[in-house]
């Protein structure tokens, strides 16, 4: 038997906001982006069962981290414990000894290949100018 959505998944979705709806519905009960958009144009939540969002790896899982194959583990952990792909991976991270969230290094800004500017580059090759035309100038009268 499937359930009613949450309240404040249905009060995005009458206020016309059904991307916060799906959103919402995604980080309330852990379903994928596709079960969630289908739960939102029904109005009712799927009758399958509660997602497990134990810490506990599947040995299957564990198997294929242990020989490399992460993209395999994320697959059998989203197939073993259910959830979302960001659940999975995260996990599988975390398994791996990789820190969560973005990259540590962030962008510059700067195109690939680009070299960064120096502040004084263009400021100083104006004095040197400026100074080069005034001693020529000087020399010359």
């Amino acid at each position: 038997m499937s359930a009613a959505l949450p309240d404040d998944v249905r009060a995005a979705l009458v206020a016309g906001r059904k991307l916060d709806a799906i959103r919402l519905l995604r980080q309330q009960t852990g379903l994928g982006l596709a079960e969630a958009k289908a739960a939102v144009e029904t109005g009712r939540l799927p009758a399958a069962a509660p997602v497990d969002r134990g810490w506990e790896m599947p040995v299957e899982a564990q198997r294929a981290l242990e020989q490399g194959k992460v993209v395999q583990a994320i697959r059998l952990l989203r197939s073993t414990k259910g959830g979302g792909l960001k659940d999975a991976k995260a996990m599988v991270d975390a398994a791996r000894g990789m820190p969560a969230g973005p990259a540590v290094r962030q962008p510059s800004g700067l195109a690939p290949g680009e070299v960064p500017r120096s502040r004084f580059g263009g400021g100083l090759v104006i004095v040197l100018l400026v100074i080069a035309v005034v001693i020529w100038l000087s020399r010359t009268a």
